[in-house]
């Protein structure tokens, strides 16, 4: 049994292949170590693993998250699976590398992940070999939905919001302290952010969040786009932000010469294709 896990910090998707192919999907919260003390990972993958899989026991792991490129916290995420998963063997990878082995495969391209946070990176068919500087949700993650919540935030305690989105977002019992709470004492800021997602999508025809998500998508190609792009390569994004803001995301990118643009909203089932090939050969 292989089993194949594609992981924000928000949620998480799972694919089980059984020995005869058959895949079997499930759906987990979100596992980042970078948000979580390298002594609690261990309790927080048991908590976070979906229930139906905790006494299963794969061959092999292969664990694609956001929070994953730095070595000592890939390190401990393995460890910690290694607790649960006697019998594999687990290998963890960066959430951007996930993204483009379900976007191109064994092909070359550039490819963005647009979740909770944002990340940037050439695919050489193999491997990521270059990449923007992911700077996390206060200084960076221009596109993602963390810093559109941080834009929509600012609007609205600025008093720069239309009265109309305002209205909505008191009505919802939002303040100050509410906030402030949240992003600076929250066990999660990133993903109390980014949860304003919601509230985006759903007013997505409003000229001001419109005009919000085109700056967002501006700052996103400005700073990890522009700087790895050259003519020729496919270009692909994968998670939800790209997906509910796709005609926006694909105007940004025709500014930047790029009129060719592959959108993925959840990469787990091409991830699991990948592995179900490799694994083959």
């Amino acid at each position: 049994m292989l089993l194949v896990v594609d992981s924000g910090s928000t949620k998480s998707d799972w694919c089980l292949i059984l020995p005869d192919g058959t895949r079997r999907s499930y759906a987990g919260r979100g596992i980042n170590p970078l948000h979580v003390p390298q002594d609690s990972l261990p309790a927080a993958v048991r908590e976070r693993v979906p229930c139906e899989l905790q006494s299963v026991q794969p061959k092999q792991l292969f664990f694609y998250g956001a929070g994953c490129a730095q070595a000592a916290a890939t390190r401990a995420l393995a460890e910690a699976f290694m607790r649960l998963f006697a019998q594999a063997k687990v290998a963890v990878f960066p959430d951007l590398l996930g993204a483009a082995r379900a976007l191109f495969g064994s092909r070359k391209g550039l490819v963005a992940v647009l979740g909770t946070g944002s990340s940037c990176g050439v695919y050489d068919g193999s491997s990521v070999v270059r990449h923007s500087n992911a700077l996390g949700y206060i200084v960076g993650d221009e596109g993602s939905a963390a810093d559109m919540g941080k834009r929509l935030l600012r609007a609205y305690f600025y008093g720069q919001l239309p009265a109309a989105l305002a209205r909505q977002l008191a009505q919802q019992g939002l303040t100050r302290e509410q906030m402030l709470q949240a992003v600076y004492r929250g066990s999660a800021p990133a993903e109390y952010l980014a949860g304003f997602s919601g509230f985006l999508v759903e007013n997505r025809d409003s000229d001001f969040i419109r005009s919000l998500a085109y700056q967002s998508f501006g700052s996103f190609f400005d700073s990890h786009v522009k700087p790895l792009y050259s003519a020729g390569y496919q270009v692909g994004v994968v998670g939800s932000v790209g997906f509910f803001f796709a005609d926006m995301l694909s105007d940004v990118a025709q500014k930047y010469g790029i009129t060719s643009l592959e959108i993925l909203r959840y990469p787990i089932e091409r991830l699991a294709g990948y592995h179900i090939q490799t694994s083959a050969q």
